[in-house]
């Protein structure tokens, strides 16, 4: 929903699921910048790193071996990567202005926001939230694998990056609550598209009467899916979500 709602702006392209492969980008970005032997050899004692034409079969170098020879420097580390995102979310095809994509795998035991943040200086990161109980009914009812309390722990680790990332990059971030997106009577998205720069209008509002999703699976009963969850389980859902939950005000 928040998808739609974004990308019914003027000029936007949110992108959909990807798989999380920017978890093994992120992780190939900060080995280039904290192995020990790359900075060493390549960073610092590379003397033809800014020139990729370089005629190999003529150069005698007698302080360091050849094995390490690469034209590249640190800025060169930073393009290269900034460009490899954006051949995925910003194809030159594309005519829109602004891009982005939506996942929900990033959050857990990865460094893909503080990848995005540190090379796209402008970015800005809109994260979504929602009452645990909930999430965690969805997953069930969606058919995640794990325990309830396996999926709220999970919950509590990536809300937790979340939270840690607001903390540190607080200019650059907007929490929207789910419950209040979905209501025509908050502020939620009013207040979203005035932090981006765009104006809000009716066809934000039209995309919140689209029913798909898990919305689509309905309990017989006409109660919440969270009151699958017995006594017990919700007990053991709320203490291992004790922290976050409290954190963002649920």
């Amino acid at each position: 929903m928040l998808q739609k709602v974004l990308n019914s702006a003027d000029d936007v392209m949110i992108w959909g699921e990807h798989g999380g492969f920017l978890k093994q980008v992120a992780a190939a970005y900060y080995f280039n910048l904290t192995d020990k032997e790359i900075e060493q050899q390549i960073l610092k004692q590379n003397p033809v790193a800014q020139d990729p034409n370089l005629d190999f079969n003529r150069l005698k170098i007698n302080k360091i071996g050849y094995s390490w020879m690469n034209w590249y420097s640190r800025e060169e580390i930073d393009e290269n990567f900034r460009r490899f995102i954006a051949s995925f979310f910003n194809p030159v095809e594309m005519t829109k202005t602004h891009w982005g994509f939506k996942e929900i795998r990033y959050g857990i035991e990865d460094r893909v926001m503080e990848m995005l943040a540190d090379l796209y200086r402008e970015a800005r990161f809109v994260f979504i939230v929602r009452n645990p109980l909930d999430v965690v009914a969805s997953q069930v009812v969606m058919g995640w694998s794990g325990t309830a309390k396996h999926l709220a722990k999970d919950w509590a680790v990536q809300n937790q990056q979340i939270i840690d990332f607001c903390r540190v990059h607080e200019d650059r971030v907007h929490v929207v609550r789910f419950e209040e997106l979905a209501s025509r009577e908050s502020n939620a998205i009013p207040n979203l598209f005035e932090w981006l720069g765009y104006p809000a209008t009716e066809k934000q509002y039209e995309i919140l009467d689209i029913q798909e999703g898990i919305w689509k699976k309905t309990r017989k009963d006409g109660r919440a899916h969270s009151e699958m969850f017995s006594r017990w389980e919700r007990g053991r859902i709320l203490k291992a979500v004790k922290a976050q939950k409290r954190a963002l005000g649920y």
